[in-house]
């Protein structure tokens, strides 16, 4: 067993972004997959990731290509039940998980993670806000967190393999899901250390987070 896996969730279809599979939408004339396994790589060479049924032959001539030995299966039905199948897949005794749609994540703050992760049972990149974090219930504020007290959920998260695989499973028997893998942790009582995040990790989502990393790749990489 090697000493960490990074897994890469990449077999969503973009609905919200409107231009098809993030995994294979281009910066620089590169995926975006490709962009992110090239940096997880710099840690493990145990690197997986998960695509679509239909992308799968697409994305082994890719990584062919570009010469990047990244390992590949065929995704789930949700991104949960994708992180499932590449944590079962791979063989690190610990587990990053890194989105697709966060290519401008550093090496850095990879590393930062997985080192935390190793001292403090798990760690993941959060971003502190820079003003108050409202309370909403039933489509009305009704309280809010001081920036002292919140923090946004980010990625990369590492997790060790046993306990992480356990929670995995048990949400799957209980039908439940959550947008973050962080969320399943913290919902075990589970505590995260939380490694400061970057302002420039964004997360592509939406078409005008699509125009942003235009302007952000010119800025970071001009």
């Amino acid at each position: 067993m090697c000493e960490l896996s990074v897994v890469i969730p990449a077999a969503g279809i973009g609905s919200r972004l409107g231009q098809g599979p993030k995994a294979w939408l281009e910066m620089d004339a590169t995926p975006l997959l490709v962009w992110v396994a090239r940096k997880a790589l710099h840690l493990t060479n145990d690197v997986w990731a998960a695509v679509l049924p239909e992308d799968y032959a697409h994305a082994v001539a890719l990584f062919q290509r570009h010469h990047l030995p990244v390992n590949l299966i065929t995704g789930g039905a949700s991104r949960q039940e994708s992180v499932q199948q590449l944590v079962n897949a791979s063989h690190g005794k610990w587990v990053m998980i890194q989105d697709v749609a966060r290519p401008f994540a550093t090496v850095a703050l990879l590393r930062s993670v997985f080192d935390h992760a190793r001292l403090h049972g798990a760690a993941a990149a959060f971003l502190p806000p820079e003003v108050p974090v409202a309370v909403l219930e039933a489509g009305m504020v009704t309280g809010y967190h001081t920036a002292a007290e919140a923090l946004v959920f980010q990625a990369p998260q590492a997790f060790p393999r046993t306990a992480l695989n356990r929670l995995l499973c048990e949400a799957r028997k209980t039908g439940t899901h959550r947008q973050s893998t962080a969320q399943l942790w913290l919902d075990a009582g589970r505590a995260i250390y939380p490694v400061h995040g970057e302002k420039t990790n964004i997360k592509l989502t939406t078409p005008e987070d699509w125009v942003i990393a235009q302007a952000l790749k010119e800025y970071l990489y001009q």
